[in-house]
């Protein structure tokens, strides 16, 4: 007499109502778990891209979601073990899978009214990001958590052989999730929007749930017709929207970037375009009648490059966002002395920045300008060319600079790349002084170590130099000749355009910049923690 317990036999006979055995069903179930293994990761992937309008783009961000997602995967995985040793059959399966294309597809629907709400109700980006991610994944983020155990219950027959049976289903879930990171990172981000994707995930999961059991499946069926209507109604609305000039969204590997119109009242009713690509924060701005004119504050800051550098021939930009900076100095609107010979080369990481500055920023072809598509501390790295000008205006969220961008190695490339004579303007949010200072002080020791002379000059609030602003760092790598300030606000006198000039010149601070913060470097760099000050505005 052989001993069973719970379905399986000493023997390593399988008892008589175990399931999984035909090698169809056995096919259909490795099949499955493979397939699920690799929905769930391009949900994942897609996910920073569905928050990224409503908490931003940061390591805050991508740690609640990730964090969020294998919370409620483990929760699944607990409760579809225990349902598998309950209730086991095909169907009980097949509703799982259910389960999880249904909570993609209200993913789908409902992640702009759930973001919404966060990015109204919550000021606390730490409580924010993991609410957010609660609230949009942790149901189909569930559901893919129990579909792994209940198939492995259905598939072990013996358990003489449970250890090669569930060892080879994980091997399949691990190998189709790595499919899916590739698949979401590097194509369907890259070629579709997040929510066609989102509902993309829920037709697929709803098919193999069908594919599981048929049985029952009116209800199933009915689900993933009213997907495909979404998917196909949710593109359709895109086209609407952007045809009757409301928001635009463009994704991309990089950014979730939205464009829209408004009217600046401070500016005489004067109507602009605005590039974001973090909530409540705009990160490029054009005047519709004007879309060489610089528009946000700071930028008009880098006019100091051409005051300092007159004779600049060539200029380089980390960080294109709308081109903003680019189009002013190319349309000869800056106080170099020759700006008909001057060569731009821009480095922007995201070639959906560059297409959205030439569609909606009036960016256009120009034998001067050079576009580079790569991360800036690699073009550091290797570039040996050195330029009279260097703009940095580079941010991996609407708060922080790139770690490797502020650091001091970064500091040795930027220095490199600056030609004797020249200058660099980098764009910080910080304050000078205090807490709330760190983050430029650590980028300000960084930059002293490798130039002669870093100037600091405060975009808003020159006055208040303890609260957090656009500062403009401006770093030269030989002395300046003994130039006092007032002697270059000289200089600039005269003139509307000196005028400018000068009210940017006497923004500088200057107090001594004495500070004990150490400087950042590539092994430790802690800009989120420095930065966490912006939360608070």
């Amino acid at each position: 007499m052989s001993l069973c317990w719970r379905g399986f036999c000493r023997t390593g006979v399988a008892s008589p109502n175990r399931q999984g055995q035909d090698p169809k069903r056995s096919a259909m179930l490795e099949l499955t778990v493979f397939l699920s293994g690799a929905l769930v990761m391009v949900l994942e992937m897609v996910g920073a891209r569905v928050l990224a309008p409503y908490v931003g783009t940061s390591a805050i961000v991508w740690t609640s979601l990730i964090g969020v997602v294998l919370a409620c995967l483990a929760l699944g995985a607990w409760a579809g073990g225990r349902l598998a040793d309950r209730h086991l059959s095909r169907r009980g399966l097949a509703l799982a899978l259910a389960g999880a294309g249904l909570g993609s597809a209200l993913t789908a629907l409902c992640h702009a009214l759930v973001g919404q709400w966060v990015t109204e109700g919550i000021g606390n980006l730490y409580v924010a990001a993991v609410a957010a991610a609660v609230g949009i994944f942790a149901l189909p983020a569930f559901f893919f958590g129990m579909i792994s155990p209940y198939a492995i219950r259905l598939r072990i027959g013996s358990v003489d052989t449970a250890g090669a049976t569930v060892g080879r289903l994980y091997a399949l879930s691990t190998a189709g999730s790595i499919l899916g990171t590739f698949l979401g990172g590097f194509v369907l981000i890259s070629f579709f929007g997040s929510a066609s994707i989102l509902w993309g995930v829920a037709v697929c999961m709803l098919v193999i749930s069908l594919c599981n059991a048929a049985k029952g499946g009116k209800v199933r069926v009915a689900l993933l017709a009213l997907c495909l209507i979404g998917a196909v109604v949710n593109g359709m609305y895109g086209s609407w929207q952007e045809d009757r000039g409301g928001m635009r969204l463009v994704e991309s590997p990089y950014n979730s970037i939205r464009i829209y119109e408004g009217v600046d009242w401070g500016e005489g009713g004067r109507a602009v375009r605005l590039m974001a690509t973090d909530p409540g924060y705009s990160q490029s701005g054009m005047y519709l009648d004007a879309p060489a004119d610089l528009y946000f504050q700071y930028t008009r800051f880098y006019a100091l490059g051409p005051h300092f550098v007159p004779q600049a021939r060539s200029v380089l930009m980390l960080g294109g966002g709308g081109y903003s900076v680019p189009k002013w100095i190319l349309a000869g609107k800056s106080a170099l002395a020759a700006p008909g010979e001057v060569h731009m080369t821009v480095v922007e990481i995201d070639p959906a920045m560059t297409d959205t500055a030439r569609r909606w920023f009036a960016l256009e072809d120009d034998a001067r300008l050079t576009v580079r598509h790569e991360d800036a501390r690699a073009f550091l790295n290797r570039q040996k060319e050195q330029y009279d000008l260097v703009f940095v205006d580079v941010f991996n969220s609407h708060y922080a600079v790139p770690f490797q961008m502020g650091t001091v190695e970064a500091a040795q490339a930027l220095r490199r790349a600056v030609a004797p004579g020249g200058a660099l303007l980098m764009n910080v949010i910080s304050a000078v002084s205090g807490d709330d200072g760190r983050l430029f002080q650590g980028i300000y020791k960084a930059l002293t170590g490798e130039f002669a002379e870093v100037q600091v000059y405060c975009v808003s609030r020159p006055d208040r130099p303890d609260e957090v602003q656009n500062l403009m760092v401006v770093a030269f790598p030989e002395k300046r000749d003994g130039m006092t300030e007032e002697m270059l606000t000289a200089q600039a006198a005269g003139g509307a355009a000196s005028e400018a000039v000068a009210s940017l010149l006497s923004t500088r601070h200057a107090d001594p910049l004495v500070f004990d913060t150490p400087p950042l470097t590539d092994d430790f760099a802690p800009v989120e923690r420095y930065a966490l000050m912006l939360l608070r505005q």
